[in-house]
């Protein structure tokens, strides 16, 4: 007896992973239906970059033969997404657009609409694994290309949403992917990865920062950059340049290796030292995700990861209330920078995460 399968909605960038992984499940017998947002106006009001993406992902699904829709989230994108970004840099703390983006966008926002569209499943291109155990429940792991996986990127979506999730190509490695896209002749099987930030095509925030805020430049400008005696080693032209374990562009000349060490933007005060300096073994998670509760019993592997290319660190956590966590590190981890995640893994399994503040008085 044959069982229908669910229709999936399949987030499509007019890259390469979603072009696969649209495929794979066109292969497995689901109906597939590809969804791609339209989510910022690039500068000088030419949409170059982000318009190609979306005429490679229209030919790819004609190439596929399944229905395909532009969803334009302009809107939704700028007031959650970047205004969070400038607003987190003004702050002093260095956010992590993409982590906001696939919960807030992609998993509510897309998901909201293809739902109401009749989609019963969501899917993308990400490199992460979703596991089922007897009782339906679902875990999120690492995926096996542990040189592209991006389980980082997903501690943020509820644990509701990612049970209506597929990730195809959790077991995938990116050379595989590649070979099934050039299999199937897909225009997008060589294509180059994806901007690190994407609605700043240049990555220089900076500079993106000034020309949307020029008041920076003015009222943030000649601050102070100081050791952590206070002692008055430079100036700086603005907090929001700077991120926590940042070496160049300090402007302090030769010398001693300094690294940004904290920042204060009500004071307008940048701290630098060594790279001993940098090193921390405690510090609050905020904006908690709970994925598995096990994260707050300390399972014998815990570890944190506080950024995507971080390896991790073994890890105990206390529970302050639903929305912090008290993190102990045991051995002390550098550049541990506010607004950026925390991730918390038992082995492959992400129990959950939050966001990095400062300290207990700032969380």
């Amino acid at each position: 007896m044959s069982t229908i399968k669910p229709h999936v909605a399949v987030a499509m960038s007019g890259g390469v992973d979603s072009s696969v992984a649209a495929t794979i499940l066109i292969k497995a017998g689901y109906q597939v239906t590809g969804f791609t947002l339209r989510l910022y106006d690039e500068p000088g009001g030419e949409d170059i970059p982000q318009s190609r993406n979306i005429i490679d992902a229209k030919h790819v699904c004609k190439i596929l033969d399944i229905p395909h829709h532009i969803i334009d989230l302009r809107q939704a994108f700028n007031n959650i997404i970047i205004d969070s970004f400038e607003r987190e840099y003004l702050a002093g703390r260095t956010p992590n657009p993409c982590v906001s983006c696939n919960a807030w966008i992609k998993w509510d926002l897309l998901w909201g609409i293809a739902s109401e569209m009749g989609m019963e499943r969501f899917a993308t291109g990400h490199y992460a694994r979703l596991v089922r155990d007897e009782k339906k429940s679902v875990r999120l792991l690492k995926g096996l290309d542990l040189a592209k996986e991006q389980s980082y990127f997903l501690w943020q979506i509820p644990l509701n949403l990612l049970e209506l999730t597929i990730l195809p190509l959790g077991d995938k490695t990116k050379p595989e992917v590649r070979d099934i896209a050039r299999q199937l002749n897909l225009p997008v099987a060589e294509k180059s990865e994806s901007l690190e930030i994407c609605f700043i095509p240049d990555n220089d925030y900076r500079k993106w920062l000034a020309v949307r805020h020029p008041e920076l430049l003015s009222s943030k400008s000649d601050g102070e950059m100081v050791d952590k005696s206070g002692k008055v080693l430079g100036m700086h032209s603005g907090c929001h340049q700077f991120t926590i374990g940042q070496r160049k562009w300090l402007g302090l000349g030769g010398g001693d290796k300094l690294y940004v060490t904290a920042i204060d933007p009500k004071n307008n005060r940048v701290y630098v030292g060594n790279d001993s300096e940098l090193l921390r073994s405690d510090f609050i998670a905020a904006s908690i995700n709970v994925l598995d509760r096990r994260v707050f019993e300390n399972p014998d592997d815990l570890k944190v990861k506080i950024r995507y290319r971080d390896p991790g660190v073994s890890v105990s956590v206390t529970k302050i209330d639903e929305n912090r966590l008290s993190v102990h590190t045991f051995e002390a981890v550098s550049a541990v920078t506010p607004g950026q995640s925390a991730v918390f893994y038992d082995g492959d399994q992400v129990l959950g995460g939050g966001i990095i503040m400062s300290d207990q008085n700032s969380a």
